[in-house]
């Protein structure tokens, strides 16, 4: 059985753009991971679907719904990206990760197709090979939905060879990838925009206004529905959860996953699953509860332990810094913060600082398990700078020693960090 593992990690995560222009997304093209589908029967096209593009949010809101939808005694596909310590956590069915059994002989069924693809000079790229091994994975467990969220942008990203979905979800979109998706709001709300598909329905979060006029335009020239996420009431907060209330209904729900902002993704979920239900789907009242409540999703403001408190967060971009200061304003106020900050060079580092600096005490910076880290000595510099202490960290003791020491810690700049720093 082919080693799917070592394979896949020595692949490129995209096929790089063909050449240069304002957008690199006018220059990719899924056309690879179409033929590699085309060779393997389509499995795709044998699969319902809840699609889940955004800036923000995304892998959360997915988390919610498809949590929702096991409630509901559905089986569910869940495929969600990057992933925090190994390729096994993209692919889950009610919960469950892939083995990695499961994972090398469902790569081994692909590997033949690949083989005759290379030949005639057809490359898949790693997500793309993943994208198709997820269908053929979720199609074998007889999924009755699978919720597919997008990994970058939206209208070539590797997941959007799917059919209309039933129900298109769009998260909070902000400025993200700009190299790849644009510029302005717009751009990216366009790039995003690129998975609504004729036939689906669409629910999204509430938007700035540039964001609003490119999913209406989307809609109303597919002659879709577009609805926003109701406004919610919180009730209770605390380091053991949340509870609140949506507008115009009655239920009471509570989730255990902290931040001011999932609250937000909650809210789009249920309102996800409401219109599952107006499609036929027995999701009940109590499933949706329950679906809310036992949701779990590690990386996303996660409590690691509670003295010192150490929060965990993988918000990398200005929007994820700016909600992240919002929660730990409203969990730690008065308190200063101890950050374990590493960040990718290719995001606004600057405007994440800018933000993230004034609820500091001390930073220390460390390496991002990736090839795009920014050095640990390079972003203390930058801190010093505005004024702030700061200092670069090399191993995992000092690590260790800090938190030791610190009245309240948060690791935080990218997604990549949790694979790196959090040990058992």
């Amino acid at each position: 059985m082919d080693n799917g593992f070592e394979f896949l990690k020595n692949l490129p995560h995209f096929v790089p753009p063909k050449s240069g222009g304002k957008r690199a997304a006018d220059f990719f093209s899924l056309d690879a991971e179409l033929a590699l589908l085309k060779k393997l029967g389509n499995p795709h096209q044998d699969l319902k679907y809840i699609h889940v593009a955004g800036t923000n949010g995304k892998g959360s809101t997915s988390a919610f719904i498809a949590s929702i939808l096991k409630e509901a005694g559905l089986k569910v596909g869940l495929f969600t990206s990057p992933f925090l310590y190994a390729y096994n956590e993209m692919f889950r069915v009610n919960g469950n990760d892939i083995s990695d059994e499961d994972f090398n002989r469902i790569f081994s069924c692909i590997k033949p197709a690949y083989d005759q693809l290379a030949s005639e000079g057809i490359y898949p790229s790693e997500y793309e090979i993943l994208t198709v091994m997820s269908f053929l994975y979720f199609k074998e467990m007889g999924c009755d939905i699978v919720v597919m969220e997008v990994s970058l942008g939206g209208r070539v990203d590797t997941t959007n060879v799917i059919p209309s979905p039933l129900v298109t979800v769009i998260t909070p979109i902000s400025y993200d990838h700009m190299t790849i998706l644009g510029d302005t709001l717009a751009e990216i709300a366009s790039e995003k925009a690129g998975i609504i598909k004729s036939g689906t329905v669409v629910v999204s979060a509430q938007q700035e206004e540039e964001v609003q006029q490119v999913l209406s335009k989307k809609c109303e020239g597919l002659t879709i529905e577009l609805s926003y996420c109701p406004s919610a009431t919180v009730l209770e907060r605390s380091l053991s959860g949340q509870s609140f209330k949506l507008e115009d209904r009655d239920e009471v729900f509570e989730t255990k996953l902290l931040g001011t902002y999932q609250i937000k993704n909650a809210a789009l979920a249920i309102m996800a699953a409401e219109k599952l239900r107006g499609a036929g789907y027995d999701i009940s009242k109590k499933a949706i509860v329950e679906g809310i409540r036992n949701t779990e999703w590690f990386g996303r403001f996660s409590l690691l332990q509670n003295n010192p408190p150490v929060i965990i967060d993988g918000g990398h971009n200005r929007q994820g810094a700016k909600v992240l200061a919002d929660s730990l304003r409203e969990y730690f106020p008065d308190k200063k913060i101890t950050f374990i900050l590493g960040i990718l060079k290719d995001k606004e580092v600057d405007i994440m600082l800018d933000t993230l600096l004034p609820l500091a005490e001390q930073v220390f910076t460390v390496a991002v398990p990736n090839q795009r880290t920014m050095q640990p000595e390079d972003l203390a510099e930058m801190i010093q700078a505005r004024g702030c202490k700061a200092e670069a960290l090399t191993d995992a003791d000092g690590i260790s020693s800090v938190i030791q020491q610190a009245e309240v810690v948060c690791i935080a700049g990218s997604l990549y960090l949790p694979s790196g720093l959090v040990v058992d």
